[in-house]
């Protein structure tokens, strides 16, 4: 069956094969992980979506559905003759009942977090790559962000999905009652499951109360211990909304990639916090350090201002090389020692390999999570890693995760990038389960194949 001829007869999607065209489909953000070749099928509307899913399963073709193409542990990187869904065409955005909007899977979260603004209201979900990041792929790999603190990952954002099939059918429920103790609960099993058992086309998002007055607060504490420390008075600051943290020298890089001298020491760690409350009511936090080390922004130009030497972060690692990037989480009270452990052990690596390393960190304080992301250093020939040293990297930092306690996964998802690891956090006989349950939702393995499990 010529699959590529049959897509084109579909109503409401366009179809792409030319190597230019695809290209951009094939390769993750960071650049590490490529894919294809493949053909693209772009659907404007949810049925599109399910005559192209048809179309595939009928030629027993494999299928990655794909969304902003985010992702860091190439969960949307196709296969080799597989055809990418991309779901950027189903940008439509309803109107808000009972607290809810259903919305397009392609529709971005910077788009909602508009529409709701416009309402008074949040989405409740704050990625840095919020301007690409779509709702369908937020809630395939169940992302967190920033605000994770105050409002939960994405599965506590979603109160329903339309999703299509792997033989096409479609599961709708995108509006069930609010409480409804009817079987197993299907949207939640798709939430987080990174395409590998339903093409998501519709999510509905509950939307919150917009914060009324926003503060965030930069602190350079002079270590990370010491900021983990602090960490029970700040979580018990007025209306906290989010609390992160960059180690300095990732501070550092930022302030140097967008030549704004950092406002604070950056020898040791910043520490974040945004508040949904004015700065009279955190008079608390000028007893944890002295003034030099503490920096406010209350108007939306100063906030911005604030934050940019953490939401950029990303921007300035890629702007240095091709990463290694690593997210993981870690129980607060072992989180500074498995910092200092993850660094030993790769560096050790990089002694050993004769290869220079530059570890950048960052992440979500309040969670304990670590975004690791490693630089090749200035001498390496085309910024890059050789793929059997970034092997040997990743290996050396998940390695101290597990043995500090910690998840090899915080908040990215497992992809292919990660799945030689999942058996080591989550045992034989969870993973064997998880290959039951991809077997009954996808017998013929043609969702996502290669993802989350073999």
């Amino acid at each position: 069956m010529d699959v590529g001829g049959a897509l084109r007869e579909i109503a409401d999607c366009s179809v792409l094969t030319d190597a230019g065209a695809v290209a951009g489909y094939l390769v993750d953000w960071t650049g590490r992980w490529r894919g294809g070749p493949a053909i693209v099928a772009r659907p404007r509307t949810a049925p599109a979506v399910a005559a192209v899913v048809r179309a595939c399963a009928a030629a027993g073709v494999p299928v990655v559905p794909q969304g902003g193409n985010t992702g860091l542990v190439a969960g949307a990187v196709p296969p080799a003759g597989a055809v990418v869904v991309s779901l950027t065409g189903l940008d439509a955005i309803g109107e808000v009942s009972d607290g809810a909007v259903v919305a397009g899977a392609g529709v971005t979260l910077a788009a909602l977090e508009s529409f709701a603004a416009a309402r008074g209201l949040t989405c409740g979900l704050a990625l840095a790559s919020g301007e690409s990041a779509t709702v369908g792929g937020a809630a395939a790999t169940n992302a967190g962000g920033a605000e994770v603190l105050r409002y939960g990952t994405a599965r506590a954002r979603i109160a329903g999905l339309r999703a299509v099939l792997p033989d096409g059918a479609v599961l709708d429920r995108r509006r069930p009652p609010v409480k409804d103790n009817t079987g197993y609960d299907l949207v939640d099993q798709l939430v987080g499951s990174e395409g590998t058992l339903a093409v998501i086309t519709d999510v509905t998002w509950r939307l919150e109360p917009a914060p009324r007055e926003r503060t965030v607060l930069a602190l350079a504490f002079g270590s990370l211990p010491d900021a983990v420390a602090a960490v029970p008075r700040l979580r018990g600051l007025p209306g906290l909304l989010a609390l992160e943290w960059s180690d300095g020298a990732a501070v550092a890089r930022v302030a140097a990639h967008i030549d704004s001298p950092a406002p604070l020491p950056t020898d040791g760690c910043w520490v974040f916090a945004e508040l949904d409350a004015p700065l009279s009511e955190a008079s608390e936090v000028a007893e944890l350090l002295p003034d030099q080390r503490i920096a406010v922004g209350v108007g939306a130009e100063d906030r911005a201002r604030l934050w940019r030497y953490r939401a950029r972060t990303t921007e300035a690692v890629n702007a240095a090389g091709v990463p290694v990037k690593l997210d993981v989480g870690v129980p607060l009270p072992r989180f500074a020692a498995a910092q200092a452990a993850v660094v030993r052990a790769v560096r050790e690596v990089a002694a050993d390999a004769a290869f220079p390393v530059e570890p950048v960190l960052f992440g979500h304080l309040a969670e304990g999570n670590v975004h690791v992301n490693l630089l090749p250093g200035a001498s390496a020939p085309d910024r890059r890693f050789p793929e059997e040293l970034a092997v040997r990297l990743e290996a050396a930092v998940l390695e101290q995760v597990l043995a500090h306690g910690g998840t090899i996964s915080a908040e990215h998802g497992i992809g292919r990038a990660k799945r030689a690891w999942l058996e080591r956090q989550r045992g034989g006989a969870q993973v064997a389960l998880m290959r039951r349950i991809k077997a009954a939702w996808d017998p013929a393995g043609l969702l996502n194949p290669g993802v989350l499990v073999d």
